[in-house]
């Protein structure tokens, strides 16, 4: 970055830093944080459940109490060119795509777009927007922690037994949608109906209560002076109100121009050479280059350093008759360094070690570390939740022997199996109901160590974060989760007398027949609470 940017980027963190200072110390602004389950009202006025928070605790997604329309088409049968066709078999890009606010824009910006349609549906002026698949399938995951919310804040519940429509395209043709039945991936004629659900960001940044102006941004930020970090070329929205109710709407565009930022994690003894450059200490470092229109691009290396030990023993006494003890003491010269500073908040993707302890993705390695599964879930305290195990228990099982009714377990039907949460529970009721034999697939766990075949409800929960439990999973030296071959996972969710119910890496939720070891394989993935 040159100094002249570098400066003005400074000045103007410096100018915001300083207002907010002022803000505090008039009274004028309070923090707040925000869980899974709180009630947000939106600078609009708007209400919403916050049904995710991002790793970093610096904002999150919040879901509308009511459906922005019950029955409406994606679009016209024509390609949105500024939309990328995800039109693989699996799902993978699909759950990467969290972009719902950029791709909101590009529906709206399309010379076709009107009023029939789901992009048009949303108070995009406020914030509010198409989710993304990814935005849309963590939504359906989380609906055993919201939906209560959801009602008791004034709101309806999604519909289970309907579609929803993401702002993710298939082809010219179709674009895609979830049944929140199952919550699996469909792609649908662009032309049929299906329900809408707004979503937007927010931030845990508070906003000022400004009593001579109003402000309201496409951000959601209601203060005068914002600062924004776009990826792409984005246009921001802000209406300004007087407290008689009279307003002005200015838009600016700002193009971006792309850079290549890049993270990169090592670990060495004594020293490490980066780019040219040796280093012997641990920490964070970077080097920046400039690219096009002189954006800086930030290669980061986060480093820890152990040192080779320098040892030397210690003894009272250099001679001994035969027999005799002599204490020996190996002394270490130099100190070991750990790697750079952890954040503290547990997080989707991080690492729970054999020791109890929960290590950051970008802190991998860490010093005397064993990795012991990967979290997708973490409770309200931010202190607990569950872990999936680094490796597949079985790559093809049977749930049980033969159709078997554990009477004990509820039989679920699709609209109630996703609530299902309590795999524990499910897997001691099913091992006590028979033998290994009997029901392979609760017995093949490490159910003494903690370990138990997870309820559909924390399956399908697990399979929306796939993609950072795969990155996760992947520096950790565990198996990841197939996504370009068929696969399915048992859960301990009983279906029938016959069935139970599984879930594919496609996302497609099945009951399956207990007993059947042809066709696509069953596999087993343990997981646990922590």
């Amino acid at each position: 970055m040159n100094e002249v940017k570098k400066r003005k980027k400074q000045k103007l963190h410096m100018e915001r830093f300083l207002c907010i200072v002022f803000l505090l110390c008039s009274g004028i602004l309070s923090a707040q944080t925000y869980k899974v389950g709180d009630l947000y009202v939106a600078p609009d006025g708007s209400k919403g459940i916050v049904y995710y928070v991002f790793p970093g605790g610096t904002g999150g997604w919040i879901v509308a109490l009511k459906d922005a329309s019950t029955g409406c088409g994606w679009g016209v049968a024509e390609d949105v060119q500024a939309l990328p066709n995800r039109n693989s078999t699996y799902v993978q890009n699909l759950l990467a795509d969290t972009a719902g606010y950029a791709n909101t824009l590009a529906m709206r910006n399309h010379p076709y777009n009107n009023t029939y349609y789901a992009a048009a549906k949303v108070n995009f002026t406020n914030g509010w927007v198409l989710p993304s698949p990814g935005q849309l399938s963590v939504l359906f995951g989380q609906l055993p922690f919201i939906t209560t919310a959801i009602i008791n804040a004034g709101g309806t519940e999604l519909a289970t037994n309907d579609y929803y429509w993401s702002s993710a395209e298939y082809s010219a043709t179709n674009a895609w949608r979830i049944y929140f039945g199952t919550g699996s991936f469909n792609n649908g004629t662009k032309s049929i109906n299906a329900r809408v659900r707004a979503v937007r960001s927010f931030s845990m940044t508070p906003a000022t209560n400004n009593t001579e102006y109003t402000y309201s941004w496409s951000t959601g930020d209601s203060i005068s002076d914002i600062i924004v970090s776009p990826s792409q070329t984005t246009t921001y929205t802000v209406v300004v109100s007087t407290p008689g109710g009279y307003s002005d709407t200015a838009q600016q565009t700002i193009v971006v121009y792309a850079t290549n930022n890049t993270d990169t994690s090592a670990f060495s003894c004594d020293s490490y050479e980066w780019n040219g450059q040796v280093y012997t200490e641990s920490g964070e470092y970077t080097i920046s280059t400039l690219g096009e229109g002189g954006c800086e691009n930030v290669s980061t290396l986060h480093l820890t350093i152990e040192k080779t030990p320098q040892v030397t023993i210690q003894s009272p006494t250099e001679t001994t008759c035969g027999g005799e003890d002599v204490a020996l003491h190996a002394v270490v010269s130099n100190s070991v360094i750990v790697g750079p500073s952890q954040v503290p908040n547990v997080a989707v993707g991080d690492i729970l070690c054999t020791d109890g302890s929960v290590v950051k993705f970008s802190a991998w390695p860490a010093q005397n570390k064993t990795a012991k599964g990967i979290i997708f879930y973490v409770d309200n305290t931010g202190e607990h939740g569950w872990a999936v195990n680094l490796h597949d228990q079985a790559s093809a099982i049977q749930w049980c022997f033969s159709g078997v009714d554990v009477i004990p377990l509820n039989n679920l039907d699709g609209a109630t199996a996703y609530m299902d949460l309590d795999g524990y529970q499910n897997t001691q009721i099913i091992r006590a109901a028979g033998n290994d034999s009997m029901f392979p697939a609760a017995y093949i766990v490490d159910f003494d160590n903690g370990w138990y075949l997870p309820a559909l409800g924390q399956l399908r929960l697990m399979f929306a974060y796939v993609s950072v439990l795969n990155s996760s999973l992947g520096i950790v030296g565990g198996t990841q989760f197939p996504m370009n071959t068929d696969f399915y996972y048992w859960s301990s969710t009983e279906s029938s007398y016959a069935t139970a119910w599984r879930i594919s890496n496609k996302g497609f939720i099945t009951g399956y027949s207990k007993d059947n070891l042809n066709y696509t394989p069953n596999a087993v993935r343990s997981v646990c609470s922590f």
